[in-house]
């Protein structure tokens, strides 16, 4: 008796090009600057410049905080990864010869 043939398997799946990609977060990043842009305008129009240079130094200082909390974490996670190489790299005896 004959084996049964087997069908071939479909062609893959067209990827999505990554153009589009780079398309997607062009326009995301141009809508944020209009958002953004449109609400100062409209802050000056309510408060003049003194409600403008709050909002910027509350801002900025608020992604100064987000960005050190992130290199903290980001810092000790790579301590901890340093670390492990190294047991590991002494577990093995795959030392420099120092």
């Amino acid at each position: 008796m004959a084996p049964p043939i087997v069908p071939p398997p479909p062609p893959p799946k067209a990827v999505t090009p990554e153009w589009v990609f780079t398309l997607l977060w062009t326009v995301l990043a141009v809508l944020i600057v209009a958002l953004v842009t449109a609400g100062m305008i409209i802050l000056f129009m309510k408060t003049g410049w003194e409600g403008v240079w709050k909002l910027t130094l509350i801002g900025t200082c608020g992604l100064f905080a987000v960005m050190s909390v992130l290199v903290i974490v980001g810092g000790a996670l790579d301590i901890r990864k340093l670390f492990r190489r190294l047991r590991e790299r002494e577990a093995s005896g795959d030392d420099d010869g120092d």
